[in-house]
C-alpha cells in the first residue's frame, strides 16, 4: 500500500496525480465496501470515484483533440423533446436518439475515408437534456454531418492551447447551486452519462512509487514546460479509513 507518483504523457501537457494507493501491488488482496447501510454509494467513495473520472476524461480530451476539431452542443428544441405521459422527458428515449445519431455520423466519416472518434456526455438531470459532444475534424465538411432533426446545434472549434480543460468539463457536469436543510447553499455538479469511441489514444501511465508524501506543495517544471491547475489537497481511503494528502497538476508544454 504504497505512495505514488502517476503521469499521464498526452503530449503537449502531462498529467500529474500523486496519492496514497492501496491498490497499486495489491491485486486480489484488497477489499473493502464501497456503499454505505442503504446499498447507495459513500460520499467518500463518491468523491474517489469523482475524481478517477476526471482525470481519466482530461487524459482522453488532451491525447485524441486539437486545434480545429469540433465541440458541438446538441439540443432539443420545443415540441421536439420526447416526454412521457407525466410530461417529464423520456431520458431512455433521448439515448435511443443519440445512439442512433452517431451511428449515422459514423457511417457518413466512413463514407469518407475517416475515422470518427469522439467523447460526449449527456447532461439531463435537473436541466433540458443535451449532448456535449467533441469529435475529430479529419478535414471533413461540417456541412454534410446528418442533420439533426430536434433542433439546431451550437458549433465550436478547439483552440489552440496546448492543454485542454474540456474533459475534465464533460465529466464534472453542469455546476448548480443547491440549498441544504439548514438553509444555507452548497455549490455542486449535476454530472450525466459520460461515453467515447472504443478507438481512442489510452496513454499508459508512468507509475513511480514513492516512500511518503515528501513532495513539494510547489512542484518545479520540466524544462519547456509550466505548471497549470495545481491542487493540493486531501483525500479519503475507504479501505483503512485515513485521509490522506494527495497532488495534482498539468505540466504543460510551452508553445
Amino acid at each position: 500500500m504504497p505512495w505514488v507518483s502517476v503521469e499521464y504523457d498526452c503530449g503537449n501537457c502531462i498529467l500529474v496525480y500523486k496519492h496514497f494507493s492501496t491498490r497499486y501491488g495489491s491485486k486480489g488482496k484488497i477489499t473493502y465496501t464501497k456503499t454505505d447501510s442503504k446499498g447507495k454509494t459513500t460520499k467518500e467513495q463518491k468523491a474517489c470515484n469523482d475524481r478517477r473520472i476526471e482525470i481519466q476524461y482530461d487524459v482522453l480530451a488532451n491525447a485524441n483533440f486539437k486545434n480545429g476539431d469540433y465541440f458541438i452542443t446538441f439540443t432539443f428544441a420545443r415540441g421536439k423533446l420526447p416526454q412521457l405521459e407525466n410530461g417529464k422527458p423520456d431520458i431512455k428515449r433521448c439515448k435511443r436518439i443519440w445512439k442512433t445519431y452517431r451511428d449515422k455520423l459514423r457511417k457518413y466519416y466512413r463514407s469518407q475515408d475517416k475515422e470518427l472518434k469522439y467523447i460526449y456526455s449527456f447532461q439531463y438531470d435537473g436541466c433540458r437534456p443535451h449532448f456535449h459532444f467533441l469529435c475529430n475534424n479529419p478535414d471533413i465538411n461540417i456541412a454534410k454531418f446528418p442533420k439533426w432533426k430536434y433542433g439546431t446545434p451550437k458549433l465550436e472549434w478547439l483552440d489552440d492551447r496546448p492543454h485542454h480543460t474540456i474533459g475534465e468539463y464533460f465529466a464534472r457536469g453542469s455546476l448548480v447551486n443547491v440549498k441544504k436543510d439548514d438553509g444555507t447553499v452548497e455549490v455542486t455538479h449535476r454530472k450525466g452519462k459520460l461515453g467515447c469511441s472504443r478507438n481512442l489514444i489510452r496513454p499508459e501511465p508512468k507509475i513511480k512509487r514513492l516512500h511518503k508524501p515528501s513532495w513539494n506543495i510547489n512542484p518545479k517544471a520540466r524544462k519547456d514546460y509550466y505548471i497549470a491547475n495545481l491542487e493540493n489537497g486531501y483525500t479519503y481511503n475507504p479501505y483503512n479509513k485515513g485521509v490522506y494528502p494527495y497532488q495534482f497538476y498539468r505540466m504543460v508544454k510551452r508553445i
